[in-house]
């Protein structure tokens, strides 16, 4: 099992404060519930939208791996993809 670093909910309390810089991205700005801590976040508002009012769960964890095993440090896509493909059939 993976320990987390980090783990809050986060409340958008701001998007684009300062205008819009760009056509893909939105700086947000946000405040958690547990921490009460403050967040400035540039998100890419087509794969994840993030409207004022709206919740999202932030985690931080030193690996992706499900396992909690150290990561390599080498990213290869290819092997990545084959295994995810291979552990989601059934």
């Amino acid at each position: 099992m993976v320990d987390l670093l980090f783990e809050d909910i986060f409340t958008v309390s701001r998007v684009d404060p300062d205008g819009k810089k760009f056509d893909k991205v939105s700086r947000i700005e946000a405040r958690s519930e547990q921490f009460d801590m403050y967040m400035q976040l540039d998100v890419n508002n087509e794969l994840y939208p993030l409207l004022v009012g709206e919740k999202f769960t932030m985690v931080l964890a030193s690996t992706l791996n499900l396992d909690g095993t150290p990561d390599s440090g080498y990213f290869m896509q290819q092997y990545q993809i084959q295994e995810l493909v291979s552990e989601a059939r059934p």
